[in-house]
């Protein structure tokens, strides 16, 4: 019986170098998308907080004829909790009847 003796390495690379190049443009296609998910899940994140927020604040409003005067107020009242080592809160109301500035924003350094 013959043997058959194993083809050499570059002859493999070179009958398969274009199965290497569509599966490395693949991962790299890959890799970009997970980024960019990343970036969408944070920006939504960041839009349900405010919008959780907002919501509150229009119930305070609705149940005890002033906006809060907080976020504390809020979050003690309310039940709208963000983590705080994550985000920060800017929280600014002008009068008790006009609807406050509600700002959510990720701390710098936040994982």
């Amino acid at each position: 019986m013959k043997q058959r003796r194993g083809r050499p390495f570059m002859e493999l690379l070179r009958g398969n170098i274009f199965a290497i190049v569509l599966f490395a443009g693949a991962a790299i296609l890959f890799s970009g998308g997970l980024d960019r998910a990343a970036a969408a899940q944070e920006t939504e994140a960041l839009r349900t907080a405010e919008d959780s927020l907002r919501r509150a604040a229009v119930s305070c409003y609705a149940l005890e004829g002033s906006y809060p005067s907080s976020y504390e107020y809020i979050r003690e009242n309310y039940g709208v909790a963000l983590d705080e080592s994550k985000y920060a809160v800017y929280y600014e109301i002008f009068a008790s009847n006009i609807m406050p500035e509600i700002t959510v924003v990720e701390r710098q350094g936040a994982e």
